[in-house]
């Protein structure tokens, strides 16, 4: 599994918020009214899972460094 650097974490989590925010108008051209903390419950479930694979990518041990060259 490859990891995710810390640059590219920070960068996907400033990614989601507007995708969050954006969600609202998408609903809103579909003539659903979307409250605001379905969206603040939809963020924090995009940042959970975006933290649980950066921690579970620095936890994991890499196959590549252990891995000898022939």
């Amino acid at each position: 599994m490859r990891r995710i650097s810390p640059a590219l974490f920070l960068v996907l989590a400033a990614f989601t918020i507007p995708v969050a925010v954006e969600l609202r108008t998408v609903f809103g051209f579909f003539g659903i009214d979307l409250p605001f903390i379905a969206v603040v419950v939809f963020e924090i479930l995009l940042l959970a899972i975006l933290i649980a694979v950066y921690v579970l990518g620095r936890l994991s041990p890499d196959d590549e460094e252990g891995a000898a060259t022939p």
